[in-house]
C-alpha cells in the first residue's frame, strides 16, 4: 500500500513523486554522478513507513519531511560543496513543487566515480 501525504494547498502527493524529485534535484548538482542504494536499506524500508526510490528515503514527521539522499560523486569534488548543494537544491526543489515543509536533508556519501 502506498503512502500519501496530505497536502491541504493540492491534491495528495505520494512518497514516491516527493522521491522522483529529491532524485532530479540531486542529480542535477555538479559533481553528483549518481545516487546509490544499499540492499539493506532497501529491506529496512520495506519494514517502515519510509519511502525509497533508489538512492532516496523520504519520511513523514510532524514537523515535516526528513529526506537521505545517497549520493556517489565524481572523483575529485570537494564533497562538503557538493553536499551543501544537494541540500540546498533538494529543499528548495521539494518546498516548492509540494508546498510541504522540508526539516532536513540527510547526505551520506557512497562512495566517488563509478
Amino acid at each position: 500500500m502506498k503512502k500519501e501525504i496530505k497536502n491541504y494547498q493540492s491534491p495528495e502527493i505520494s512518497q514516491e513523486m516527493i522521491s522522483s524529485i529529491v532524485s532530479l534535484a540531486a542529480t542535477g548538482v555538479s559533481g553528483v554522478e549518481g545516487l546509490s542504494m544499499k540492499i539493506t536499506d532497501e529491506i529496512m524500508d520495506k519494514l517502515s513507513l519510509a519511502s525509497s526510490l533508489k538512492g532516496v528515503k523520504v519520511s513523514h514527521e510532524p514537523e515535516g519531511l526528513i529526506i537521505g539522499v545517497y549520493l556517489i560523486t565524481e572523483p575529485r569534488v570537494d564533497i562538503v560543496r557538493v553536499s551543501r548543494e544537494v541540500q540546498t537544491k533538494v529543499k528548495a526543489s521539494v518546498e516548492s513543487m509540494t508546498g510541504l515543509q522540508v526539516t532536513s536533508v540527510n547526505i551520506r556519501i557512497e562512495g566517488s566515480g563509478i
